[in-house]
């Protein structure tokens, strides 16, 4: 059995206009398709008989991974899948949940992190750069639409295992990564290694010297302990998920917070060479829970099996096979 890296993102969002303004003009990304959703992929979602949506799926040079699917639904469920930042944010940096999507970028990034605030969507921090084990890089987070959080990252030293080569080959690359804020290891480790069949590329705690940079980067308070663990489709660089986990800080869970219909990252979608085993192999795995069995809906890309997973961490995955 095998299960890709992230395929594709979905991030809903109010306006999708307004979203393409950034991620298609500002980021250049291509638009690869635009048009309404068939109702039977929005049931599968367990969005409401009647619900419309908008949607454009975008990607870095037609690059089938990291795939960013902009929704825009109606009637419109402003629910936010994270509201972190800011000082009356009801949500904190350290919830259990989906936390960012990950772009990279060109360096310097300064220039990069000016087009994107000129556009209106401003920086939460000065970039932080710092290293794990032999990776260093130079980050920030910005506010997208409707406030989701997007990363921007400079590779200064990365491994072919995370950053593809020749990427960035746009002004942005694809959705490189996308992150989880992850409340148990263990449990994490089963779910992605050995049911998903994941490979973890980085496991490591972040060093006590670049610990001050990381938690401002990621707005929790200065001391907290962060450690990262990364998975990958083998052999591939992209369409990754990075898990941060904060140890023995205090947090609430995001649950059912991440969902077709919020706004902002609400759906991982994966391609699966056997659901029906997959299903069998989850359906009693102790660490996820199978929200909707394999069942036919009509996608862009044809009729297609779709599975809906929520993992150990509140994250909601669509494995999909041809129907």
């Amino acid at each position: 059995m095998h299960v890709s890296g992230t395929r594709c993102i979905t991030v809903g969002v109010s306006n999708l206009d307004r979203a393409l303004g950034l991620f298609a003009q500002v980021m250049a990304l291509s638009i690869d398709w635009r048009g309404a959703l068939d109702a039977s992929w929005l049931r599968t979602w367990g969005r409401p008989a009647g619900t419309q949506a908008q949607a454009a799926e975008l990607s870095c040079n037609g690059y089938p991974y990291g795939r960013l699917r902009l929704v825009e639904f109606s009637p419109l469920d402003a629910t936010r899948v994270r509201d972190d930042f800011g000082a009356n944010a009801p949500d904190s940096p350290l919830d259990i949940g989906p936390k960012a999507i990950d772009f990279y970028v060109a360096d310097p990034i300064a220039p990069i992190i000016a087009r994107v605030v000129k556009a209106g969507y401003p920086a939460r921090s000065a970039p932080r750069k710092h290293q794990i084990g032999q990776t260093i890089s130079e980050e920030v987070v910005v506010s997208g639409p409707d406030d989701v959080p997007v990363l921007l990252m400079v590779g200064h030293r990365h491994a072919r295992t995370s950053l593809r080569a020749g990427s960035p080959d746009g002004l942005f690359s694809e959705i490189a990564t996308a992150s989880v804020i992850c409340g148990d290891l263990d449990a994490s480790r089963q779910f992605y290694e050995e049911q998903l069949g994941l490979v973890a590329v980085t496991d490591a705690e972040t060093p006590d010297e670049y610990r001050t940079l990381v938690d401002e980067l990621v707005d929790v308070p200065a001391g907290t302990r962060v450690h990262f663990l990364l998975y990958a489709e083998r052999g591939e660089a992209s369409g990754k998920i990075l898990l941060i986990h904060f140890f023995d800080a205090q947090a609430k869970r995001l649950v059912g917070r991440m969902q077709p219909g919020h706004l902002g990252f609400s759906l991982f979608s994966h391609d699966v060479d056997d659901l029906r085993g997959l299903h069998a192999r989850l359906e009693n795995s102790g660490t996820a829970t199978v929200e909707l069995p394999p069942t036919r809906a009509t996608t862009p890309n044809g009729a297609r099996l779709v599975m809906l997973v929520r993992g150990p961490n509140e994250e909601l995955f669509e494995f999909s096979a041809a129907a």
